[in-house]
């Protein structure tokens, strides 16, 4: 009894807190990063924004496609179906056929090098004098035009909103107040796009690029952020999972926090940390906040597919809330990664990394529970028909019902409605959490077909 009234208290805690969080004057900008393909990030990205858009109507989600798959983008406009080996997604599809480079997210990254240019007072002035070079590649060179691309207000800013389209016009069963700057993979960002060559005269991929060339962008970027309208509650960025990549830069240097999944094996984990291509996300972070460019903090990190045995919230003996039971073996792992992440934070470098961490209050004080519950959650395993069918038809589990689905390969059936109706609520609360917002918080959708 003694536990349970522990958990009930905490849980009280965290509701109050949410309540009295500051809510900002215009959009949550959130960057979902993970260095290590698999963990779970795009999936859990597309089912919180589009909970968002559903549990907030009256606002409006902006999502972000800064990966260089563009499988986000897939999942928003149809689903990851492919007619065979070698075909394009579904989604995809869709977006090449649906939008032009102008308004996709390649033609917002040559406006943001544009306003960049622009403001440093270096852009050329005459029409036929050569491009400069940009980090981005070729096509998306800075300079050399005398008028800029589309989306430049005054030459230095840019609108996101000249780069968006509304997913549902294409998808019905995404919410209609959800807007994507969507990427196309390699109609967006492959070789003929993004080709640059070193001083050598080797071709450098996009993602090995190094130096500083992309934080004038990064700067239009977070300000283009910042002034969205005020109808725009929520911003959503996927990154790619190459973290040094210069996209994933431009989205750490703009958003305000960094949410982060994470699965049980214990070599992804070690790559936050170290990783032989110069892609660990926590030393990318680091090298930004060192030389003064990274905004984003580190909001959450969330253990995706985790094996539940009820649908009663606990919390595990370490203090990660979760919206459901995990399995004993999931808490434990859950518990020892945690804690090795708070043993790293005995280093100034790391803790300024984690938002708001000096304002936390221990628990029962104890430091360690208390970092754990604050920055910790949980997203459960979904059943394998039901993700396949979020995933290939592109239908997110806050709007799916108990009819019968049809997946592009053929297998067809349903799932009940007490399924659902617990996915559905722990997405809910998820997403609340994750936004530090409870305003994001309309009864759930109706399970019933």
């Amino acid at each position: 009894r003694g536990a349970g009234r522990r958990i009930d208290c905490l849980a009280t805690i965290r509701a109050i807190a949410l309540t009295m969080a500051p809510k900002l004057d215009r959009a949550r900008a959130i960057a979902f990063a993970n260095n290590k393909g698999g963990s779970g990030k795009t999936f859990m990205a597309f089912q919180l924004a589009c909970e968002a858009a559903r549990s907030r109507s009256g606002s409006k989600v902006l999502v972000i496609d800064f990966s260089l798959y563009s499988d986000i983008s897939a999942l928003l406009l149809g689903g990851s179906a492919r007619a065979g080996i070698g075909a394009a997604m579904k989604g995809l599809q869709t977006c090449v056929d649906a939008t032009t480079d102008a308004i996709r997210a390649e033609g917002l990254v040559r406006a943001l090098e544009a306003a960049a240019m622009a403001r440093e007072g270096v852009r050329s002035e005459s029409a036929q004098a050569p491009r400069r070079s940009s980090v981005f590649g070729s096509w998306f060179a800075r300079g050399g035009e005398r008028e800029p691309p589309g989306g430049v207000v005054d030459e230095i800013d840019v609108d996101l909103t000249t780069f968006t389209i509304r997913p549902h016009d294409y998808n019905s069963e995404i919410p209609e107040n959800l807007y994507l700057c969507a990427g196309a993979g390699l109609n967006s960002w492959g070789d003929e796009r993004a080709h640059l060559m070193d001083v050598d005269g080797e071709e450098v991929p996009l993602w090995a690029r190094q130096g500083d060339e992309w934080m004038g962008a990064g700067q239009v970027f977070r300000d283009a952020v910042e002034r969205l309208p005020k109808e725009f509650g929520a911003v959503m960025i996927d990154t790619d999972h190459l973290a040094a990549c210069v996209l994933t830069k431009l989205a750490f240097s703009a958003a305000d926090s960094i949410v982060i999944p994470l699965s049980y094996n214990d070599m992804d984990f070690n790559r936050l940390f170290s990783d032989g291509t110069g892609n660990s996300l926590f030393n990318v972070l680091l090298a930004m906040d060192s030389a003064g460019v990274l905004k984003a903090r580190i909001r959450k990190l969330m253990f995706t597919r985790v094996g539940a045995t009820a649908n009663t919230p606990i919390q595990s003996p370490g203090g990660i809330a979760s919206p459901f039971t995990p399995t004993k073996t999931s808490m434990a792992q859950m518990d020892d990664m945690a804690r090795q992440i708070w043993s790293v934070c005995n280093a100034p470098a790391y803790r300024n990394l984690f938002s708001g961490i000096e304002d936390i209050e221990p628990t029962e004080a104890n430091a360690v529970r208390t970092f754990m519950n604050e920055y910790f959650g949980t997203l459960k395993l979904m059943p394998e028909l039901a993700s396949l069918i979020s995933t290939m038809n592109g239908i997110p589990v806050c709007n799916m019902t108990t009819r019968t689905y049809t997946a592009a390969n053929g297998l067809s059936g349903n799932t009940s409605a007490a399924v659902l109706n617990s996915l559905k609520s722990e997405l809910s609360t998820s997403t609340r959490d994750v936004m530090d917002d409870d305003r994001y918080n309309a009864p759930i959708s109706s399970s019933e077909k």
